[in-house]
Formats: C-alpha cells, structure tokens, sequence
C-alpha cells in the first residue's frame, strides 16, 4: 500500500473513532438512560436524574427502613435507622465522588485526544500517540462503568420488584465493558483502537437503552406505592375535617386544599401510568424513552407540590387541636375551681349550724 493509501486508512479509523466515541460519551453523560443531541440537553439530563433519584430517595426513604430495620424497641430503631441513613448516605457520596472523578478523566483525556488527531489522520505518529488514543477509549469505558454502578446502586434503594434480576443484568453488561477495556488494551495500532471502538459501540448502544427502561420501571413502581397511599391520607383526612366542621370551625380553605391535593395526586398517578406503558414496551426508542422520562419528572413535581399542601393541611390541624386541647384544659380547670368554691361554702355553712345547735343545747341545759 502506497504512502497515500496509508494516509487514507488511518484518516478512516480515527473518523471511526470519533464518531463513535461522540455517541457513546453524549450517551454516557446523559445520566437519565434516554441520551440527548447536545451538551446541553446532556447537563440538563444529568441535572434531572439527579432530581429524579433525589426525589425518588426521599419518597422511598421511610418505606426501606420500616422493610429492613427489624422490630425492635423503640430507641433501638432510632439507632439503626440513624446507622442505616449514615450509610447510605456515606455509599451514595462515594459513587458521586467516583463519577466525578471518572468524568473529569474522561474529558482530560478527550481533550488530549484532539490535541493529537491531526497527526492521527496524517499516518504520522507514534507509540506516544498511540498511548494517548488507548487512554481517551479507557477513561471512556471507565465513564460508563461508573454511571452503570451509579444506576446498580439506585436500584438496590429501591426494593422494587424485580430489583435483584435487573441488578444482575447490569452487572453482566459491566462485566462486558471491562473485556472490552482488554481488548483495547492488547490493541497495536489505530485500525486496532477503530475495530475495538466499534464493538463497545455495540454492547453501549444496549446498554443504554435498557438501562433506561430497567430504571423507569423501578421509578414507575416506587411512585405507584406512594400515590397509592395517598388515597388512605386523603380519606384520613376527609374525616378530621369533616369532624372539625361540625364543631363550627369554617374548613373552607382545607377543603380546598384537600381538593388540590387530590387533584395533583391523580395527576401523578396519570403520568406515571403514561411512563409505565412507555417502559413495558419491547423496543422503545429513544424518543419514547425520552417522553416517558417527561412523564415521570411531570409526576415527581406534582408529588412534591402535593406533599407541600400536605403538610400545610397537617399544620392547620394540628393547630386546631391545640386550640381545642386548650379550651377543654380551661373547661376543666374552671370547672374545677367551681366545685372546689361550693364544696367549701358548704363546709363553712354545716360548721355555723354545728355552732348553732351547740348554743341552743347549752341553753337548755
């Protein structure tokens, strides 16, 4: 082959290499499983799956420590339960620390990568160059990794169905990404890198998509639990306000609130029967991915809106019980007071007509 066809062939492989590495690093950096087109729609994806799995953390909190903490007394749950989120939190602070630190690896290393690519597809380089190629495919493979585990980590918290069986395929795609690290690794020139690109192409392009799906499911499942149980809350409530009317207080404004709540809870509810028809489709695209992590942010929020009216609700009552409580002490503590001033007139009264009949025996002696 003539110098001028070398020069071709290895114009085609670093093509092959950049192309494939933008898919798979807008992939990577998506965070929410559903990819996007642009920087800027990544950040925006890594920023609401952070709010999704923040949200999704709180909603799912109380339910995992009554399912794990054992029933025990009451300051011993205390304990464990403080234990348990220590943890957790402690857990979750090193995966975030340990995605940074990959990511900022990752874009080093990209950014040395195009340093060097015009000596790349020139056909001029060396066993540095080469290096620098094999260290940008890495830091690339170790990226996703670190976002798998995140993912793996996520589902564990959340004690859905299925859980174990979807942690499990995960691990076996990790498995799959790190034997491709060690291709990439014996890989000696850049058709090398090219041919090793392409096949972690393949196994990130199913990866990305089920991860997607496996961790909306799990969300549709744990939002299903939470809004389920809002029907209980509601009726609960219902009927303390209901009882708090008859006694003459004016509920209009709880009623309302109460009405607003539920409103926002059926909503919740009809976004994320909407995401979970999406997910249990064989096949769904990225667009419909995309569409059903819309639904589910759509019913995050409403469940965040609904739990701020909730505990408004909550507080109003329970200032109506303490007004209550305070009347019926006043009640009491009057009543008291009036029994004890009779029971004392009376004695003072029985002691002069003791006094009386003394005087009138005495005088008849």
């Amino acid at each position: 082959m003539g110098k001028f066809g070398k020069v071709i062939r290895y114009a085609s492989c670093l093509t092959v290499i950049l192309i494939v590495f933008s898919i798979l690093s807008t992939a990577a950096l998506a965070g929410n499983g559903a990819g996007a087109s642009n920087d800027a729609k990544n950040r925006a994806g890594a920023s609401n799956d952070a709010k999704n799995e923040k949200t999704l953390e709180t909603l799912q909190k109380q339910e995992l420590i009554k399912e794990k903490i054992p029933a025990r007394n009451q300051t011993e749950n205390r304990t464990l339960e403080r234990e348990q989120l220590r943890e957790e939190a402690h857990e979750r602070t090193q995966l975030k620390e340990q995605l940074k630190v990959h990511k900022n690896n990752y874009q080093s290393s990209k950014k040395n990568f195009l340093a060097i690519r015009k000596q790349l597809r020139s056909g001029n380089y060396n066993k540095e160059e080469l290096e620098i190629t094999r260290e940008y495919l890495n830091s690339s493979i170790d990226y996703m990794i670190a976002h798998l585990e995140k993912v793996q980590y996520n589902l564990k918290q959340s004690n859905g169905d299925g859980t174990k069986a979807r942690i499990a395929v995960i691990e076996d795609r990790i498995i799959q990404l790190q034997e491709e690290k060690k291709a990439i690794g014996k890989a000696e020139d850049l058709e090398d890198f090219a041919n090793a690109t392409e096949s972690v192409r393949g196994v990130w392009n199913n990866v990305r998509n089920r991860t997607a799906v496996e961790t909306g499911q799990t969300a549709c499942e744990s939002l299903d639990k939470f809004v389920n149980k809002s029907e209980a809350v509601s009726l609960k409530l219902e009927n303390e306000i209901e009882s708090l009317n008859k006694t003459g207080v004016n509920t209009t404004e709880l009623e309302a609130k109460l009405a607003n709540y539920n409103a926002l809870m059926d909503s919740a509810r009809e976004n994320n029967e909407a995401a979970k028809k999406i997910y249990n489709k064989e096949n769904a695209t990225q667009e419909e991915l995309q569409k059903a992590d819309n639904y589910q942010q759509s019913a995050l929020k409403e469940i965040k809106e609904a739990n701020q009216i909730l505990k408004e609700i909550f507080g109003e009552l329970e200032q109506h019980r303490i007004e209550e409580s305070n009347r019926i002490r006043t009640r009491n503590t009057v009543g008291t007071e009036f029994t004890d001033t009779e029971t004392s007139g009376e004695t003072n009264s029985s002691s002069g007509n003791e006094s009386e009949n003394s005087s009138e025996d005495g005088l008849e002696n």
